[in-house]
């Protein structure tokens, strides 16, 4: 009798046949695996779900890993068929779609971000993506943040922080076009600037390291010199004194540095 559950072993077939969920064959090789534990019916029977693989896996398919979210699908499946307790009353395919889609969805959390988010964002950005295609289809327009956040419900600014994140799911070469259809830039062109200070970052740390065995105003001349980049005349008229001055000094200045230098260098040697 079914009510004598502990005389009967799990994978027995006496109260609750096993049921795939798919057709007689499936409940066959189902049959097969749960009471032999055969592992060629296991995998024909996975090999003849795939349908039921390939549909799961389109739910996402704007993320461009079909292949690789049918393989993690596949994974899923088989783990679902090694805890599979036909005694439960539930077919396979309702039993074993859970754990097909959390193996999807554990697959883009961590391996489809070109910068890694943290765990929560990308969880919530997977919910977003599905809520967004839904929603659009009932709003007639793109869903916003408060939408998705009242559709979900969650707080929005989890919302925000998922959709601030999709920026890190895709890499951009920096030898990519920056117009498709106009110009040869490329995105490395419109990266950073050049910066004028560069050309005189030598200097300032060679000044810095130095500076102490120069006078006062040897220091201020240098300092409005290289650091500044001030002129000359400039230098004189803010100091309040003569250009040729100003050169002198400059001159006196970088000699005595220059000299500096090789002595530390020879000592070094």
């Amino acid at each position: 009798m079914c009510d004598e559950v502990e005389a009967v072993p799990k994978s027995s077939p006496a109260c609750h046949p096993p049921r795939s969920g798919v057709g007689s064959v499936e409940d066959d090789l189902l049959r097969r695996f749960l009471t032999r534990h055969d592992l060629d019916a296991r995998e024909e029977l996975v090999v003849r779900m795939r349908p039921i693989i390939r549909r799961l896996a389109r739910r996402y398919r704007h993320t461009g890993y079909r292949e690789d979210l049918e393989q993690a699908a596949a994974l899923g499946l088989t783990k679902a068929l090694e805890r599979f307790d036909p005694q439960q009353g539930a077919d396979l395919v309702r039993y074993a779609v859970p754990t097909m889609v959390g193996e999807m969805r554990r697959w883009l959390r961590d391996h489809s971000w070109a910068v890694r988010p943290p765990r929560e964002a990308a969880e919530t950005w997977l919910e977003v993506v599905g809520a967004t295609e839904r929603l659009a289809a009932e709003l007639g327009h793109v869903p916003n943040a408060s939408d998705l956040a009242e559709y979900l419900g969650l707080p929005i600014e989890r919302i925000a922080a998922a959709l601030d994140a999709r920026r890190g799911r895709w890499a951009v070469s920096l030898d990519a076009p920056l117009h498709a259809d106009t110009d040869d830039r490329t995105v490395a062109d419109e990266i950073g600037m050049e910066d004028d200070g560069l050309r005189q970052a030598f200097e300032r740390t060679w000044l810095a390291e130095l500076g102490a065995r120069l006078n006062p105003l040897e220091r201020d001349v240098l300092d409005l010199y290289f650091a500044a980049d001030l002129s000359q005349r400039e230098i004189a008229a803010r100091l309040g004194v003569s250009q040729m001055k100003v050169c002198r000094v400059l001159r006196r200045a970088v000699e005595r540095l220059r000299a500096a230098d090789r002595a530390a260098a020879a000592a070094a040697a």
